[in-house]
C-alpha cells in the first residue's frame, strides 16, 4: 500500500510540473505566430508598400473594435484615413485595401468585370446560393436572367397601381392614429410597406405578409436581429457554417416567430405551384418570382426546387428590399419637412403635374421620371442616407490592380464605401445639407458618377427599378395630398450604424392629415 502511495504521489508531481510546462509550450507558439503575423504584414506581405496603419497590416483589430464594439462604424473611419496617409488607396487589413477614386471604382464595378464577390464576406449570413450571394459570374448571370423579367422597368411601372393602394391602406392607418393623438413610426411603417409590396413580387396575390400597427411586426423584428449580427458575422464568418452544420429539425426550433411565419406564408404559396410550371409562352414580366424559380429548375433539372432553397431565396429579397426602400422613404420624409423651402418647392412641382389622384386609385407612370424636383429629392436622399453606406468587397483577379503607383495582387480584397463618394466635399459642396437643387445643375452628370445607391454593373442591385417606383409614388402621393408633421423625439440629424444597411440610431416619427392647400407644413 504505501508502494502505490509513493508511486500516486510521484505521479501527481510529475503532472504538476507538466502542465506549466505544456502552457509555456503553447505560449511559446503563440507568440512565435503572433511575431511571425507581424513581420510578415509589415515586411513580406505583397501589401506592404500600401498606406495604412501598421495595426492593420497585422491583424482587424480597428474593425473589431470599431464595427463591433462600436456598433457599426468602421466605414466612417475611411475618409479620415485617405486623408490621413494622403492617398486613394489604404490598407485597413492584412489582405484588404480600400479605394477612393471614382475611376477605379467604375473599373471595379461596371460590366463584364473581373472584380468577382468575395464569397466569404456576402455569405456570412448562412446565405450560400442565393443570388445576391452568388461569386461565379456564369452562374449569377443564369440566375439573373431567370428573374430580370419581374424586376425589368416594364414590371415595375405595372405593379405602380398596386404600390399606389397598398400605400393609400397605409395612410388610413396612420391618419386614424393621428386623430387618436398618437404619433407614428414613419420609420418601421414605410418598412412594412416595402414588405408588402415585395411580397406581391415573390409571391403573386398573396395579401399583405405584415399588418400595419402600432408594434413592430415579427418579421421586421427578425430582419432587424440579423442585421445587428452583421458586424459579427463579417468579421467571424465561421459562426454561420457552425450554425449551418446543426439538422433543419434542430435549428428550424430556434428560427424566430418571423422567420417561421414567412416560411408558413411560403409553403402556402409555393407548394400549389410546385408540379405546374408556368407555360413558356407567358409574359414573365407577370410571373411571380417563386413561379420563375420553379419554372427556371424544371427547365434545367427536371424537377421542382425544394421549398427550403425557395423560402431562402425569398427570404433574401425580403432582407434586401426592406431597408433600401423603406428607411430610405423615412428619411426622405424627414429631410422634406425638416426644410420648408424644400417642401413647398416639391409641393408646387406636384401641384403642376399630378403623379397620383387623391382616391389612391390611379398613378400616372410616365410622370414620375421626368419630375426634375422630385427625383433630385430622391438622389440627395440617396446621397445623405446611404442605404449601403459601407465596403462592398471585391476579389483582385489575375492580373492585378494598379492604383497611382501601388499595384495590388491578384486575390487581394478590395472595397470601395458609398458613405466616402456621397460626402466627397469637392463633389457636394456643404456635404452635410439637404440640397436637392444641386442635381438641377450642369454638375449633376459628375455628380451621378459618385452616387450608386443601387451599386453599379452586372452585380447592382437587380431589384432597382421596383425600389424607384416605390420611392417615387409614395413621396409623390404623400406630399401632393398630404400635411406631415414630425414628431418628438425629432432627431438633430439622421445617423445610422452600419450593419451592412444602414440603421438609424433614431427612427422618424410622424402625424399626418389630408393637406390643406396652400400650406407648407
Amino acid at each position: 500500500m504505501a508502494g502505490f502511495n509513493a508511486v500516486t504521489k510521484s505521479l501527481l508531481q510529475s503532472d504538476a510540473t507538466a502542465i506549466p510546462r505544456v502552457v509555456q509550450i503553447l505560449a511559446t507558439l503563440a507568440l512565435l505566430l503572433f511575431l511571425f503575423k507581424l513581420g510578415y504584414g509589415l515586411f513580406f506581405s505583397p501589401l506592404r508598400h500600401i498606406p495604412g496603419s501598421r495595426l492593420s497590416a497585422f491583424c482587424g483589430w480597428e474593425e473589431l473594435y470599431t464595427n463591433i464594439i462600436m456598433n457599426g462604424q468602421w466605414c466612417k473611419t475611411y475618409p479620415e484615413l485617405h486623408r490621413k496617409y494622403d492617398s486613394s488607396i489604404v490598407r485597413v487589413g492584412p489582405n484588404h485595401v480600400h479605394i477612393n477614386d471614382i475611376d477605379i471604382y467604375e473599373s471595379i464595378f461596371c460590366m463584364g468585370t473581373d472584380f468577382c464577390k468575395d464569397q466569404t464576406f456576402y455569405t456570412c449570413a448562412n446565405n450560400d446560393g442565393s443570388i445576391f450571394s452568388i461569386a461565379d459570374r456564369a452562374k449569377h448571370r443564369e440566375r439573373r436572367k431567370t428573374l430580370s423579367p419581374r424586376f425589368s422597368k416594364q414590371a415595375a411601372e405595372a405593379g405602380a397601381p398596386g404600390v399606389l393602394r397598398r400605400l393609400q391602406q397605409l395612410i388610413d392607418y396612420m391618419e386614424q392614429q393621428t386623430r387618436m393623438n398618437k404619433a407614428c413610426d414613419a420609420t418601421n411603417l414605410m418598412r412594412a410597406l416595402t414588405i408588402n409590396v415585395v411580397g406581391e413580387v415573390l409571391f403573386g396575390d398573396c395579401g399583405d405578409l405584415v399588418e400595419y400597427g402600432p408594434t413592430k411586426p415579427a418579421l421586421l423584428d427578425t430582419v432587424d436581429n440579423l442585421s445587428s449580427l452583421i458586424p459579427c458575422l463579417r468579421f467571424f464568418p465561421y459562426l454561420g457554417v457552425i450554425g449551418a452544420m446543426f439538422p433543419s429539425s434542430i435549428s428550424e426550433r430556434f428560427e424566430p416567430a418571423g422567420v417561421h411565419n414567412f416560411k408558413l406564408k411560403c409553403k402556402e404559396h409555393t407548394l400549389p405551384r410546385m408540379d405546374k410550371p408556368i407555360s413558356p409562352a407567358m409574359d414573365r414580366s407577370h410571373a411571380s418570382l417563386i413561379e420563375l424559380l420553379i419554372a427556371h429548375s424544371h427547365e434545367t433539372t427536371g424537377k421542382a426546387p425544394t421549398l427550403q432553397y425557395l423560402a431562402e431565396e425569398t427570404f433574401t429579397f425580403i432582407d434586401a428590399g426592406v431597408d433600401t426602400s423603406g428607411r430610405t422613404i423615412a428619411a426622405a420624409i424627414y429631410y422634406i419637412v425638416r426644410d420648408p423651402d424644400v417642401l413647398q418647392r416639391l409641393r408646387s412641382e406636384l401641384d403642376e403635374s399630378p403623379i397620383t389622384d387623391p382616391d389612391g386609385n390611379t398613378v400616372h407612370v410616365k410622370l414620375l421620371s421626368i419630375l426634375p424636383y422630385l427625383n433630385a429629392v430622391i438622389k440627395e436622399t440617396h446621397r445623405m442616407w446611404p442605404a449601403l453606406p459601407g465596403p462592398l468587397p471585391r476579389i483582385v483577379p489575375a492580373q492585378g490592380l494598379t492604383v497611382g503607383k501601388y499595384h495590388v495582387p491578384a486575390g487581394t480584397v478590395v472595397s470601395s464605401s458609398n458613405f466616402v463618394h456621397h460626402f466627397n466635399g469637392t463633389i457636394f459642396p456643404q456635404p452635410h445639407e439637404f440640397r436637392p437643387e444641386r442635381w438641377l445643375t450642369c454638375a449633376s452628370s459628375e455628380q451621378d458618377r459618385y452616387l450608386n445607391p443601387y451599386s453599379r454593373g452586372s452585380r447592382a442591385c437587380i431589384g432597382i427599378n421596383l425600389a424607384q417606383i416605390q420611392l417615387q409614388v409614395t413621396l409623390g402621393h404623400l406630399f401632393a395630398h398630404y400635411d406631415i408633421q414630425l414628431c418628438e423625439p425629432i432627431p438633430e440629424r439622421l445617423d445610422w450604424h452600419d450593419h451592412f444597411v444602414a440603421t438609424p440610431v433614431a427612427n422618424v416619427m410622424i402625424k399626418i392629415q389630408p393637406r390643406q392647400r396652400g400650406a407648407t407644413n
